[in-house]
This record gives C-alpha cells, structure tokens and sequence, in this order.
C-alpha cells in the first residue's frame, strides 16, 4: 500500500515513514484511523496506553456515556473542554469533536441545512476532496469505517441541495463490499449504509418495479447475514422492518402478475421476518433499552484498555516482586517508580523487557496471539466459532494451522494454543475433570506464575488469562468455585462503577456466562437470574447477540428448578415459548451447538408434559 494513499488527509507521508521505521512514536487515535484505512478494526485488539493516550480514552469515554445518556448540556462542555486540550492541530481529535457536536445537536432535532454544514466541516477535516469520489477516473480512496461513516452522514443531511442520495448509497454500499475492511469492521457501516438506502428508496414518490424491489432485498439480506456472522445486531431492527415492506411489495406484485411459483417462499421470509423483529422488539423492551439505533458512539469505542503505568504496579503486585527486582538489569528503579505513578512515559525498550518480566507481551496494541499475520486473526477468529459450536475436528484443523503460522516460543501463543488444545479434549471427553483443571492451570502459569493473586484488591489480566480461569472455575469444588466467582465478580465491579461495562463486554459477557451458569448449577437460582438479567441489559445495550440465548436459557432453567423445588405448577406453554425464543436467537445467529440444545430440551419437555 503507498504511504501518500494511506496518510492522505491525515499526516505527511515523510512523518509515516517514520513512524514505520520506527523513529517517531504514534498516539493511538491515530494509530486506529490508520489500522482503519487498512481494514483492521480496533476491537480485535487489547489496549496498553501510555499517559497521553490514556488521558485521551477517558475524555472519548466521557463524551460518548453523556451522549448516550441524552446528557447533552454535559456533553457539550465536555466537548468544549476536550477541543482545548493539547494536541490542538490533531485532525483525529477535530473530527471527533466535530462529529460528536453533530450527535448532540441531532439527537435535539436541529434542522439538516445546519447538520450538513457542521458534517461538512467533519469531512474537510481528513477527506478534503471528498467531492472528487464519485466522478469517473478518479482513483479510490483508503478510508476508514470512521471516514464512511462521516461522508454518509455528510451526503445525507445536504441531499435537499443534491439529488443523488440513493445512487451515493449504492456507490458506499459497493465501497464496504470490495474494501479491505474485515467482518467486524464491515459490520459497523454495511447495515447503516442499507439501511439509509433502503429508507431513501421506499421514501420516493414512484413505485418501485419488481427489479428494484429484489435489488433493494437482496442489499438487505446482505446487511442482515453480515450480521449474523458476527453477531451484532447493528440497525437490525430497522432493516427487519423494512424487508418486511420490500417483501410485501414484492409478493403484490407477484400475484398481480400471476407468478405464484415464488409467493410462497417470499411469505416464509416475511413470516420469519415479523416473527424475529416481534421478538426482539420485546426484548429491547423488556430491558429498557431503544429497539433502534440512537448515535454513532458505537463507532468510537476501543475495548479492554488499561494505562500502562496502572498494569506495571498492578501486576508487580500481583506477583509480590518489589520495583528493585522488577528493574533487575533493565532500568532505574525511578523510572518505573514514575511509570506507576503516571507521571512519566517509559522509554519501549526498557518498558517492554519490563513488561516480559510481568508476564504481559511487549506489545501494547495487542491480540490473543503475538503475530503480524493478519491470516493468524482471521484464523482464530473461526476457530473461535468452530469451538463454541463444538465442532471439534475442524477446530483442532485450524488450530494445526494457526500452529504452523506462529512462533510457539513466546509465552502467550504457548498459552493460547495449549488453552484452546485443553478445552477440545475435554469436550470430546479425552481426559478427566481433575487433569483439565490441572492444564488450564498450566496454561495460565506461562503468563501468570502466581497462586496468591485471587485475593488482590486490584488485579490486570489478559483476555487468555481469564478465559483459562474462567475454564478452571468449572472443575472445582464448591467452596473454591466461590472464591472464583467472587474474584470474577470483583474484577468487573469496577468497570460498573465507573460506566464502563461497554468498554470491556467482550470478556464481561463471556465470563457472566460462565459465571451464572456455574451459580445456577449450585442452586443460587436468584443471584444467577439477577446477574443473567443485568447482562442482558449491557450486551443489549452494545447490540451484542453471541450469548443472548445463553442467557434466556439460564433465566428460564434457573426459574423452572425454582418452582420444581417450591412444589408449584410448570406453565408448560410458557416455558414452550422461552425455549422457542432461544431455539430462534441461535438459530438466527447460527449458534448451531445450542440450537441443538434447546430443540432437544423442548422435545424432552413437550414429551414429558
């Protein structure tokens, strides 16, 4: 990729080059928009930040929760005090201004003619010649789910002026198609793309012919199936809705023109359709939260951050070293004494042999595995799939080939591969409860050689770490799988506190599960629903849908096992219907395994009833 495509409208291609070269550090909004023009998103990755970038997230954080919250007098001062702040000429920062400006005045029904200007200047700000994209020859630009996101909503709010809305729709529906972004990049704009096409195409005076009309639904299943494949639930409702209107339309004019042949198939899609918009809308409902989408503040959030000052004394703590043995022959004990206390930068050296020493990789944009394969991401991620699917020998075939593309000899990749190895033989029964618990156990001890952690009042760890010790809480007995669940409950309380549960959701609902499973399996039926219920609400709330099912199976096991110990009737067609509901939520978003389970567990209930 040439450096001038890349940096275009944001920094100079000399500063790029060395950036890359490694001479020149990059502050991290920076660092995402460029990872953005390369289609990598930033929620792939767990976040070490230095002070500056630090002190950025929580002034995004703060934004983005007062828009949320509708808080907008409190947003703007925000806004406000944030746009004074040094560095004053990052375009990155003026963009985000800018577009939050524009959340807050839309949210409080400001005219378009004054949305379109102040988009307009949002735009200018990295995509100065955006009006040269559409004409013929010119060659494509690089731009991020942050740019596109931008320019539509730019497009949109001035089509009044420019007639060409519906065809500057198709060209970004095309633009995401064909681009470098990723699935969960994708995800982001794709179904609000067709979304506002879909709206602008049924909103015209003309009728559409059945030609357009399948056009328009076959961009609308596209938007809804790259949903389902990552499990979001972005705009989802909205696009329910209106493949309800094209479908109907469709089906008139099939009738009128007497092809039945297809009519019945289209009113299968469309019952379908009703019945998964019904469902939701009831869930968004019953949790209190919008069954449409508010803002854009889903675009701006990074996950699993930590300052890196924090995570250095936090983890030397956690392993009962003193500063003196933590710089050991790497550096002063004043420099890291500094580090802890935020005031100072480390110099990337001496920070990473530090941070090695801990236990943590050098890297502070980080995934699960240490690689600069992008091949690697994509290949855990479907094994990802495949292992919560229980599809275990195509699972261990992805896992041979992530083996052959990573260097085993770095601790975390080790973890990761025996962690996931582990897990595989213990769901097809290789080795018994007591050796699984030892192996994860193993697994988290080549990051995390420490037994005396769980009592900690604060504690740091990886996405891995804690996916090994959520794994270990299952075998245990009850007095330790207490400990574990308190330890995990403790460990998110304070994300709670501080609102930042959306910021760290991806290991939130992943742990809660495990969590108020085991709780359920130990009988504490009501904490298990109560804390079942608030992550519905948080995952909800993120348009997150991989665990939804498992936690209305929960509820509705927790809630039978109650009324069965109580001595009170079973409300069989109630309970007919939960299990319906989770049978279509993994169905839909193809958690086939579970699919599986609730079709089993609704035969056994229907047949013993």
């Amino acid at each position: 990729m040439p450096g001038d495509v890349l940096a275009e409208g944001l920094i100079d291609v000399s500063l790029l080059s060395r950036i890359e070269n490694g001479e020149r550090p990059l502050y991290k909004t920076m660092r995402n928009r460029l990872l953005g023009r390369l289609g990598v998103t930033p929620d792939m990755y767990e976040n070490l930040l230095d002070n500056e970038d630090y002190i950025t997230w929580k002034w995004h954080h703060h934004i983005l929760y007062a828009i949320e919250q509708k808080d907008f007098q409190k947003a703007v001062q925000l806004i406000r005090d944030y746009e004074k702040q040094q560095p004053l000429d990052d375009k990155t920062k003026q963009q985000f201004c800018v577009m939050m400006c524009g959340e807050v005045l839309r949210l409080q029904g400001i005219d378009n003619a004054k949305l379109a200007s102040l988009y307009e200047k949002a735009v200018h700000l990295t995509v100065p010649q955006v009006e040269q994209i559409y004409k013929e020859g010119v060659p494509e630009k690089l731009l991020s789910v942050l740019e596109v996101n931008t320019i539509l909503e730019y497009e949109y709010y001035r089509k009044s002026k420019e007639k060409t809305f519906i065809k500057k729709c198709r060209y970004w529906i095309n633009y995401v198609e064909e681009s470098f972004f990723d699935k969960l990049s994708k995800v982001k704009i794709y179904p609000k793309i067709v979304w506002y096409y879909l709206r602008e195409m049924l909103s015209v005076d003309s009728e559409l012919d059945l030609l357009e009309l399948e056009d328009a639904l076959q961009y609308c299943e596209q938007a809804i199936e790259l949903l389902r494949d990552t499990g979001r639930a972005y705009y989802l409702v909205e696009l329910l809705e209106y493949k309800q209107k094209v479908l109907t339309d469709i089906i008139e004019k099939l009738i009128k023109m007497d092809r039945l042949q297809k009519v019945e198939a289209y009113k299968t899609l469309l019952q379908e359709s009703i019945e998964m918009e019904q469902l939701l809308k009831n869930l968004y409902t019953a949790y209190h939260v919008s069954e449409y989408m508010q803002d854009c503040t889903y675009l701006y959030r990074q996950r699993w951050v930590f300052a890196i000052g924090d995570v250095l004394r936090i983890r030397r703590n956690m392993l009962r070293l003193t500063q003196e043995q933590v710089c050991n022959g790497i550096c002063s004990v004043k420099s890291l004494r500094r580090a802890e206390k935020k005031q100072a930068n480390m110099q990337r050296e001496p920070l990473g042999q530090i941070l090695r020493r801990l236990g943590v990789s050098k890297e502070v944009q980080k995934t699960a595995l240490v690689t600069n394969d992008k091949s690697v991401l994509y290949l855990k991620n479907e094994l990802s799939v495949c292992r919560n699917n229980r599809e275990i020998h195509k699972a261990r075939v992805l896992l041979r080939q992530l083996k052959d593309k990573i260097c085993l000899q770095i601790p975390e990749n080790m973890q990761f591969v025996m962690e996931c190895e582990t897990s595989l033989d213990w769901m097809e029964g290789m080795i018994t409860k007591e050796e699984f618990a030892a192996k994860e156990e193993e697994a988290l001890q080549y990051t995390l050689n420490a037994d005396s952690f769980y009592d900690a009042e604060e504690v740091y760890l990886t996405e891995t770490e804690m996916s090994c010790i959520c794994k270990k809480m299952q075998t245990v007995d009850t007095i330790e799988k207490r400990e574990f669940i308190a330890f995990l409950l403790h460990f998110f309380e304070k994300f709670e506190k501080e609102n930042l549960l959306s910021e760290y959701i991806a290991m939130y609902e992943f742990v809660m599960a495990g969590v108020t499973n085991e709780l359920s399996s130990m009988g504490e039926y009501q904490l298990a629903i109560a804390l079942d219920k608030k992550v519905l609400g948080e995952v909800l709330r993120c348009r997150r849908f991989h665990i939804i099912n498992v936690l209305l199976y929960d509820i509705w096991w927790s809630d039978r096992e109650q009324k069965i110990i109580a001595g009170q009737k079973i409300e069989i067609k109630k309970m007919t219907e939960n299990l319906k509901q989770c049978i279509m939520l993994s169905h839909f978003f193809k958690e086939t395994y579970y699919e599986k389970v609730y079709l089993d567990e609704l035969h056994q209930s229907t047949t013993l009833s």
